[in-house]
């Protein structure tokens, strides 16, 4: 049988990678298994003797592939060795897809052999079979938004870490889907941070993150010309998750001249209701993201 694994997340589809593996060994005491990489054309035909292989104590094989398609098609050519067989031809490397289907398609039912396979993009039309007729086809997309923030706190949890809000907010814009970062993040979390929750400012004094503060003026702009009201919002999240100082937005934001005066009347409005407490900076802020 086939277990096909494909997309850009690549942390969470070797993870399954390994489990998967780890359950056949687990499973199988006389499991044989091996691993191949078909961008090295030796590899398919080390493949099919290993498929063929009858060995006495076997009970299962396992195939464990990778780059059995290229990544980056520049369209179809036909082999200078064989012209029966159009190849890709890509990079350095090129891949017998005909040969290849006929070989997987051999053992989409077998119970004894089964063929793991990992790839980053979604396959070609000539292996488009792989997505409905594998024993399990499993996709790994890039997570976004709160997918990628529940992924953030449950790794982070399997850590023993205990992340604020604010934290989680800042890793999320800091690394921006890249899974293989964020983990190696986490890592050294574990090793280099002992309290609990851990809060922004501590995130940025164990690390140097790719993560920089969006521009104040993004934010004036959402409310000068009046962008929706998930634009003014988002955007005003964006300076609180940089850690931007409330009074320091508002304050640059009173001292444009240029603004319409019906802009700076509500400003300064909004400075007297400051200094008589009935307000801080940013509730203003975020009222002044409301309205508009």
């Amino acid at each position: 049988m086939i277990i096909f694994l494909y997309g850009p997340d690549s942390y969470r589809r070797q993870k399954k990678l390994n489990k998967i593996i780890e359950e056949y060994r687990n499973k199988y005491s006389n499991l044989s298994c091996d691993y191949f990489d078909l961008e090295n054309p030796d590899e398919f035909f080390r493949l099919k003797e290993f498929a063929a292989q009858m060995l006495l104590f076997d009970n299962k094989k396992l195939a464990v592939l990778k780059s059995i398609y290229p990544h980056t098609k520049r369209g179809l050519a036909p082999s200078a060795q064989d012209n029966n067989y159009p190849r890709y031809g890509v990079g350095v490397y090129e891949i017998d897809t005909p040969k290849i289907q006929e070989f997987l398609k051999k053992y989409l039912n077998s119970g004894d052999f089964t063929i793991l396979i990992s790839e980053e993009k979604s396959p070609p039309l000539e292996l488009k079979f792989l997505l409905k007729k594998s024993f399990s086809a499993e996709e790994f997309k890039e997570l976004k938004e709160e997918n990628w923030r529940f992924f953030i706190r449950k790794e982070a949890n399997e850590r023993g870490l205990s992340l604020t809000p604010q934290a989680i907010n800042f890793l999320t814009e800091a690394f921006k889907g890249d899974s293989w970062s964020l983990i190696n993040e986490l890592d050294k979390l574990g090793l280099l941070c002992r309290k609990n929750p851990i809060d922004t400012k501590d995130l940025k004094k164990i690390g140097d993150y790719p993560y920089q503060s969006p521009n104040i003026f993004t934010f004036i702009n959402a409310v000068i010309k009046n962008w929706s009201l998930s634009q003014r919002i988002t955007t005003l999240e964006k300076l609180f998750i940089g850690q931007e100082e409330p009074v320091k937005i508002f304050n640059i934001l009173a001292s444009l001249s240029w603004l319409p005066k019906k802009l700076l009347q509500k400003l300064a409005d909004y400075d007297v209701m400051v200094k008589s407490g009935k307000l801080d900076y940013e509730e203003v802020l975020v009222d002044l993201s409301l309205s508009g």
